[in-house]
Order: C-alpha cells, then sequence, then structure tokens
C-alpha cells in the first residue's frame, strides 16, 4: 500500500481575492473499484491528510461490466468520505457513462450506483453543472459526459467542442469555472470553451513511464500521450491529469505509481 501518494499543485486565479485563504481541492479518478486496506482505510487517511475543502471525482470509480460491475469499494469510500461531512462531487467517466447510456446491455446497475451516492450525499451533475461559492469566489462545476465514439481504441476522433457547449452552454462571466471532463486529450477545445481548471484522467499516466519521456501507451492503444499525468497550463488555464488509483484490463504500472492530486487555488484578485 506504500506506492499510494498525494502531489499537490498551485493555480492562481483572479476570480479569488489574493488575502483570501487558498482553496483546497482534493481529486480523486480512475478508482476502477480498487480497494485501498480495509474498507479503504488506507486511501481514506491519505485523504485526511490534505484537509480539502472538496473532493471531486474526475470518472471512472466503478468497473463497468456488462454483469456484476465492481462499485462495492466505491460505495466504501463514498461511504467514508460521508461520515467526514466533506462536500463530494462525482462526474461520470467512460465506464459509468456506457452503463448509463446502454441499459440494454448494462441493466440497472448505473442507476443503483448512483442511487447510493445521492443517499451518502453526492452530487453527480451529468451534463450539468453544481454552483458553489468559496470566500468571494462564484464556481460552477461541470460534469460533462463526453460521447462514448470518444473514448474508442486506436483511433483518436476528432473533436471540435460543438457537443460541451451544446450540452453544457456558455460558460458565465466572472466565475470560476471547472470542468470534469475524464479524457484529457481535447485540453485545448477545453480551455476554449471556458474552464478555467479541467480535471481528467482515463489515460492512467500512459502506463509504463520513462523518466524524461512520459507514458508510454494509453488504455486506448494510443503511443506516448501528451496529456497523460500531471499539471497542465495553457494561457492562462489548468489541467489537471490523475493517472489512476487502481486499474483494469492491463493491471501494469512501471514508473507510474497511483496518485491522489491536491490543488491549492490562490488568489490574485
Amino acid at each position: 500500500m506504500s506506492d499510494l501518494n498525494t502531489c499537490v499543485y498551485e493555480i492562481r486565479t483572479e476570480k479569488l481575492k489574493k488575502e483570501e485563504r487558498p482553496w483546497r481541492i482534493l481529486m480523486l479518478a480512475d478508482l476502477h473499484d480498487r480497494l485501498w486496506g480495509s474498507r479503504q482505510q488506507h486511501l481514506l487517511r491519505e485523504i485526511d491528510a490534505f484537509s480539502a475543502d472538496l473532493i471531486l471525482c474526475a470518472g471512472d470509480m466503478i468497473l463497468g461490466r456488462e454483469r456484476g460491475a465492481g462499485m462495492e469499494h466505491a460505495w466504501m469510500l463514498f461511504e467514508g468520505l460521508a461520515e467526514r461531512k466533506l462536500m463530494v462531487v462525482a462526474a461520470n467517466g467512460n465506464h459509468e457513462s456506457r452503463m448509463r447510456q446502454r441499459p440494454e446491455k448494462y441493466g440497472t446497475q448505473y442507476g443503483r450506483y448512483v442511487k447510493r451516492l445521492k443517499e451518502l450525499g453526492v452530487q453527480v451533475p451529468v451534463n450539468e453543472a453544481c454552483r458553489i461559492r468559496y470566500g468571494s469566489m462564484e464556481i460552477h462545476i461541470h460534469g460533462y459526459e463526453m460521447p462514448l465514439a470518444y473514448y474508442q481504441k486506436v483511433f483518436v476522433r476528432p473533436y471540435d467542442g460543438k457537443d460541451l457547449c451544446r450540452k453544457l452552454g456558455v460558460p458565465e462571466e466572472g466565475v470560476f469555472h471547472i470542468l470534469m471532463a475524464h479524457n484529457p486529450v481535447y485540453f485545448k477545445h477545453y480551455i476554449k470553451w471556458g474552464a478555467d481548471l479541467t480535471l481528467a484522467g482515463h489515460l492512467h499516466g500512459g502506463i509504463i513511464r520513462i523518466p524524461g519521456i512520459g507514458g508510454i501507451i494509453t488504455p486506448q492503444a494510443k503511443l506516448f500521450p501528451r496529456y497523460d499525468r500531471g499539471l497542465y497550463e495553457m494561457d492562462g488555464k489548468y489541467m489537471a491529469v490523475s493517472p489512476g488509483l487502481g486499474e483494469h484490463t492491463i493491471p501494469i504500472r512501471i514508473c507510474n505509481p497511483p496518485q491522489l492530486i491536491g490543488i491549492l487555488v490562490k488568489g490574485t484578485g
């Protein structure tokens, strides 16, 4: 269990006053129903150590299967977070999305999963936004469900951002916009739409990493992904990409440990 760590990044925004305390976000992604100690206690201890104001889950917390989808260990985690009275927002990744969009194949499993999350106080925005405040800053947290075609293997489908605008509309001026998009490949389109901070995962850090080069291959069999792990900045906007907390199909990690991501949002306004 010692390979789990928390990496902390700082970002800055004029939408928060500089004299205010930095806003502490903890990001989780791609758990894939992995168990971290008895009832997720090892993972929960790492979460406690960061003292987050908000927990954001950027997709694939479960393991989507036609029969017997893996969600029991994800439930354990959310139960532990509920006991801590933390605000938690969970967006869909491709595993949740395919279960939601294809009930003829996956049955009622997605409905059971989300019902339990909502019972625990977790907000689950699907192509909508949660609206909150932190000090002087108004925040919209958008849960974007990208069409499943953009997750197909080998071929990277061209994306123009129109689906994002159609589902989420135009971002309001003066608001800090967090976009939970799961697939990091289309970062420049997320920025163009208006995301101040994008949270993604999906690529599992490139599975095998070479120091100085980065990840080798994605779960979609794409070689040398550009956005695979860490914090990226473009035009004053940011994207944090989680290498994930679990695995599926290819249960391999080399020079690529599981990770929680802490984000300190500091004001310059």
